[in-house]
């Protein structure tokens, strides 16, 4: 067993009661532990991550082992403690922010000494902040606390419907809109979302409202496309009671009044009428509007996140969107990339939607490593959501894993050029995108380097120096 840290000061016959507890039940007791467990040795290499930690890393945890500390986390989270930690030898207590998602963790850094005084390892506790704790279910009979409660998050017809999904993603650009977010959130004007179908930018809307002063208050979506243009009207900002015939004695009240204090995320907004441009132009403008049928002009304070697949600038030029309201909604205009352009978040997707699936479905379903090449080829025209589609149809329909690329939808494979026959000459494109998986991957399942070779299409030579170092780790067990 290892050194014990002389702080607690452990005697001798409780020491050799823990020695005599099976190793299982430590593994049982970390890996299953709620807080991120990390360890690092002396030279700053990961020696271990619980698998808890996969939510602030994207990532299986077990292809964070080996890794170099500093590099992993590099630009990724602020501020460091390690270095602390290290250089006056002594546990240090922070409070650290993750930059890709904006997520604030409680860290305790913990060193253990050798018998010479010297640090043989650090290990790291995080818990996200407690107040940032649902805490509602206080009681164990189940009575919700009304101190507890919180705003709802509200959506019609909005991009990608209500979902639970989390921001994912560590490649360079991506991790570049999620910081300019972070800068702008708090201020409160307006920001146009743009690009492709099916990028996640309903998902962006929420990450801005939740990382925004306005974060209590009500969140409010809607697709702009999908309602006709005189209920829309109606939706957005309401109606007087009998304001036309079938309309509620009672009236209704709009989400702009909904969404007061708060956000209110119009998806399509291309798509919307110039008559009701006019009106959204007057609620940006001067925080008023008047219900449909209505006589009584109302104030708000909201904050407007508008998305658009189309080219504004045009729709403007051919008079078929104001210029007023474009300029006045694209005071920050953020750019989603599609999928192709970032594949190196393909992965961590991936990883995170078969995890989802496989939870919900209750399976064990993982791709092989010609499989993944394949999915990291592909265009995905259709972006994160034909991403996530597919894999929850393939964990629905596989019995077993891993899947085969005769197993994936044929289009992929030709879309793809054929990735079975060009592999060799794509490896290395494939390997730095997606690091040390797929040797991982492959190793583990054959433990032989000839088998690694032929699996992955590459010489005997080069299997041997990618395995010997990637999987040191695994060639020990």
């Amino acid at each position: 067993m290892g050194k014990i840290n002389k702080e607690f000061g452990i005697d001798e016959e409780y020491l050799e009661y823990l020695r005599s507890i099976p190793v299982d039940v430590y593994i049982k007791i970390l890996e299953n532990c709620s807080s991120d467990v990390y360890v690092m040795d002396k030279e700053g290499k990961i020696i271990y991550v619980n698998p808890n930690s996969i939510r602030h890393y994207g990532v299986d945890p077990k292809e964070m082992i080996g890794q170099n500390n500093y590099s992993f986390r590099k630009g990724k989270w602020t501020p460091t403690a390690l270095e602390k930690c290290v250089g006056e030898k002594r546990t240090v207590f922070a409070e650290q922010n993750y930059l890709l998602i904006g997520k604030s963790v409680s860290t305790v850094l913990t060193p253990i000494f050798d018998k010479d005084g010297e640090i043989e390892m650090v290990v790291t506790i995080a818990n996200e902040i407690p107040e940032k704790y649902d805490m509602t279910w206080r009681k164990l009979d189940g009575e919700k606390s009304k101190a507890g409660s919180r705003s709802k998050t509200h959506t019609i017809e909005a991009e990608d419907g209500k979902d639970d999904d989390e921001i994912v993603g560590q490649s360079y650009i991506f991790c570049k809109i999620l910081l300019t977010i972070k800068k702008v959130s708090e201020s409160g004007v307006p920001i146009l979302l743009t690009g492709e179908s099916g990028v996640g930018k309903t998902l962006i809307a929420e990450y801005v409202h939740k990382t925004s002063l306005r974060a209590s208050k009500p969140f409010w979506a809607i697709n702009c496309a999908t309602i006709p243009e005189n209920l829309l009207e109606s939706e957005l900002f309401g109606y007087a009671p009998h304001a036309f015939t079938g309309a509620s004695a009672k009236g209704k009240v709009g989400l702009v009044e909904l969404a007061d204090g708060g956000t209110l995320f119009l998806d399509e907004i291309g798509e919307m009428a110039p008559g009701l441009q006019a009106k959204l132009l007057d609620v940006l403008e001067n925080k008023r509007f008047i219900q449909v049928g209505g006589s009584e002009m109302k104030h708000v304070d909201i904050r407007i996140v508008a998305a658009t697949n189309a080219n504004l600038e045009k729709l403007v030029s051919e008079k078929k969107f104001r210029s007023d309201l474009y300029w006045r909604i694209n005071t920050i205009n953020i750019e989603i990339p599609a999928l192709r352009e970032r594949r190196e978040d393909i992965l961590p997707l991936t990883a995170y939607f078969l995890k989802k699936y496989n939870k919900k479905y209750g399976k064990d379903i993982d791709f092989s490593p010609k499989s993944m090449a394949i999915l990291i080829a592909y265009d995905w025209p259709g972006n994160i959501r034909q991403l996530k589609n597919l894999i929850e149809r393939t964990v629905l329909l596989s019995t077993s894993g891993p899947v085969a690329p005769k197993e994936l939808p044929e289009f992929m494979i030709e879309g793809t050029a054929m990735v079975e026959e060009t592999y060799k000459e794509s490896y290395d494109y494939i390997l730095e995108s997606v690091g040390k998986q797929l040797i991982r991957e492959s190793y583990k399942k054959h433990r032989n380097m000839k088998k690694v070779a032929e699996d992955l299409d590459i010489s005997h030579s080069k299997a041997f120096r990618l395995v010997s170092e990637y999987c040191k780790d695994l060639m020990k067990k």
